[in-house]
C-alpha cells in the first residue's frame, strides 16, 4: 500500500517535469509587472499587486482541474507520450507569441491534435518521445482523437466558466486616446487559469526517459500516472461596456461552441474523419470569438469618456474613500459635499469644504441618482483613491 501511495505522489509530481509549467509561471509573472508599468504609465500609481496575475493563475482552475481528473481516472483518460510533449511545445510558443490572448484550450489542444495526427498519418518519428511497447502505428487513432474532442468540449466550458465568473475579477483599467485624440478609458482584462489534469500513459511511457517514473499494472497492461498542465489564457480589452458585460458575452460564445464541438465529437462516433473538423472548428470558432468581440469593441462608442456634468469613473483604490463608498466603474460623480464637479480641480475644492467627511452625488450605471458618504480619515487619501476620466 505504501508503495502505491509512493507511485501516485511521483505520478502528481509528475507536473514539475513539464516545461509549459515554468513558461506559464514566467510569463505570469512578466505580465503583473508589464501591467504596474501602464497603471502608472495612466495614473501614476500601482493599482493591483503585480503578483496578481501569478494569484490567479494558481486559482480557481486547479479547483476545476481536480474535479476532472477524477472523473477522468474513472472512465480511464489516457494520453500518449508523444501527445503530451507536442501539447508542452504547443503551449509554450503560443505562450510566447500570444501570451494569454493564444492560451484557450481550443487553440492548444486543438493544434496538438491536429499535430499529432499528422505525426501518425506521415510517420514521422518523435525520439525520445515515443513508447516502444506502444508505437504510434498500434495505437487505434479514431478513437484516441475522439476522446480528445469530448475532453477539449469538456475544457471549452469550464473555460467558459471561468471567464464569466473571474475574467472580470480586478480588471484593470488605462487612460488611451481615441482617433480624435480625447482621452478616454478602457479596461484590460487578462487572466491565466491553471487546470492540472490527471491522466494515464498506456506503456511505459516516460518511463523509458526517467528511472524513477511511476508504472502501474492493470491486467496485462501497464500504464504510468501523469498530470498535465492545462494552461487556460484569456485576455480581452474592453471601452464600450462593463467589463463584466463583456465577460458574459464571450463566456456565452464560448459555451456554444463548447456545444458544437460535443455534438460534432457524438457526430464523430460514426464518422471518425469529422473529429479532425471538431479541432479545426474548435480554433477557428475560438479565433471568431475574439475576432468580434475586438470588432463590437472598434465599432461602439466609448463609454468611459469626460461627462459633460460630472466626473466619469474607472474605479477605486483599495482601502480608499471611494472604496468604502463603493463607487463602481463607468459611474459618474455629479457633486461633492452638495458643490457640482466638473473635473478635477472642482473635486479638490469640494473636498475642502470638509476635510473630515464627504458626500457625493452619483449617477450610477442605470443613469439613476444615489447619494454616498463617509468619513475620511488621517490616513486617506485626499482624491478619495478614485481613478477618473477627464
Amino acid at each position: 500500500m505504501e508503495t502505491i501511495i509512493v507511485e501516485i505522489v511521483k505520478g502528481i509530481g509528475s507536473i514539475l517535469v513539464q516545461p509549459a509549467l515554468y513558461v506559464s509561471i514566467l510569463i505570469a509573472i512578466i505580465a503583473g509587472f508589464n501591467r504596474i508599468k501602464w497603471e502608472r504609465k495612466s495614473f501614476h500609481v500601482r493599482i493591483h499587486s503585480p503578483w496578481q496575475e501569478l494569484k490567479g493563475f494558481f486559482g480557481l482552475g486547479i479547483v476545476f482541474g481536480v474535479a476532472i481528473s477524477i472523473i477522468m481516472v474513472f472512465v480511464g483518460f489516457t494520453l500518449t507520450i508523444g501527445w503530451i510533449a507536442i501539447f508542452n511545445a504547443v503551449l509554450i510558443v503560443l505562450l510566447l507569441v500570444g501570451m494569454f490572448r493564444m492560451t484557450s484550450t481550443a487553440y492548444t489542444i486543438g493544434i496538438t491534435s491536429l499535430v499529432y495526427y499528422a505525426v501518425y498519418y506521415f510517420d514521422w518519428q518523435l525520439a525520445p518521445f515515443e513508447d516502444r511497447m506502444l508505437p504510434i502505428r498500434d495505437l487505434y487513432i479514431d478513437n484516441f482523437m475522439i476522446v480528445i474532442v469530448f475532453v477539449l468540449a469538456l475544457l471549452l466550458a469550464v473555460e467558459a466558466f471561468l471567464i464569466q465568473f473571474t475574467g472580470a475579477n480586478q480588471a484593470s483599467p488605462m487612460l488611451r486616446k481615441s482617433g480624435r485624440g480625447k482621452w478616454v478609458g478602457a479596461f484590460q482584462l487578462r487572466r491565466l487559469w491553471l487546470l492540472p489534469l490527471v491522466c494515464f500513459i498506456p506503456g511505459h511511457g516516460f518511463a523509458a526517459l526517467f528511472d524513477w517514473w511511476p508504472i502501474f499494472q492493470i491486467g496485462n497492461q501497464t500504464f504510468s500516472l501523469m498530470v498535465l498542465p492545462i494552461v487556460i489564457g484569456f485576455q480581452q480589452q474592453v471601452q464600450s461596456q462593463l467589463p463584466a458585460q463583456a465577460t458574459h458575452k464571450i463566456a456565452v460564445r464560448v459555451t456554444s461552441l463548447s456545444i458544437l464541438i460535443a455534438l460534432l465529437g457524438v457526430v464523430s462516433i460514426v464518422i471518425p474523419v469529422l473529429s479532425l473538423l471538431a479541432f479545426i472548428v474548435a480554433i477557428a470558432g475560438r479565433f471568431w470569438i475574439s475576432y468580434r468581440h475586438r470588432n463590437e469593441e472598434r465599432d461602439s462608442a466609448f463609454k468611459f469618456t469626460p461627462q459633460v456634468d460630472g466626473i466619469m469613473v474607472l474605479g477605486a483604490r483599495e482601502n480608499t474613500p471611494a472604496s468604502r463608498m463603493d463607487i463602481l466603474a463607468g459611474e459618474v460623480i455629479m457633486e461633492v459635499n452638495g458643490i457640482p464637479v466638473m473635473d478635477r480641480e472642482d473635486l479638490y475644492e469640494a473636498l475642502n469644504e470638509n476635510r473630515a467627511y464627504c458626500k457625493l452625488k452619483v449617477r450610477d450605471n442605470n443613469g439613476e441618482p444615489r447619494i454616498v458618504q463617509t468619513a475620511i480619515y488621517e490616513e486617506d487619501s485626499f482624491e478619495l483613491g478614485l481613478f477618473m476620466v477627464e
